[in-house]
């Protein structure tokens, strides 16, 4: 009976020692987290960077297809490729024109793509715990 008592007393050193546990597990957790989270978004960025790498060479190619195909149609290697650069400086100038929508519409894309990244691990946790609490 006296063993029991003495199981129950509270320490404040005993609280201080949990507390100070608490923290240092939180600490951990949440670097942890942020390290996940920021290397989810590295890895998103250099996959993107190799699909904008790979559709250059896409429209590289295609240009010098396009180039080649209307020296034939034109009679002329130089008439072909300066069409060719015509359709590209077109296609400038249309960007040019839709610059500030086009500008908005890419920020909205990259911000939701970069928070769905970020939060992508929250929204797993949340199922997992909504089934966890099924069970119970």
């Amino acid at each position: 009976m006296a063993k029991e008592k003495k199981d129950t007393k509270f320490s404040l050193s005993g609280s201080f020692k949990k507390t100070r546990e608490y923290i240092d597990t939180r600490l951990k957790l949440f670097q942890l987290k942020l390290t996940e989270r920021s290397s989810r978004l590295i890895a998103s960025l250099l996959v993107d960077a190799v699909k904008v790498v790979l559709v250059l060479f896409v429209v590289f190619f295609f240009s010098l297809a396009l180039g080649f195909y209307l020296s034939e149609l034109l009679g002329s290697t130089s008439l072909g490729f300066l069409t060719t650069g015509g359709i590209f400086i077109l296609l400038f100038l249309l960007i040019l024109l839709v610059e500030r929508r086009l500008e908005h519409f890419l920020m909205n894309m990259s911000i939701k793509r970069f928070l769905g990244k970020w939060h992508e691990d929250d929204e797993s946790d949340e199922v997992n715990e909504g089934t966890d609490e099924d069970k119970e």
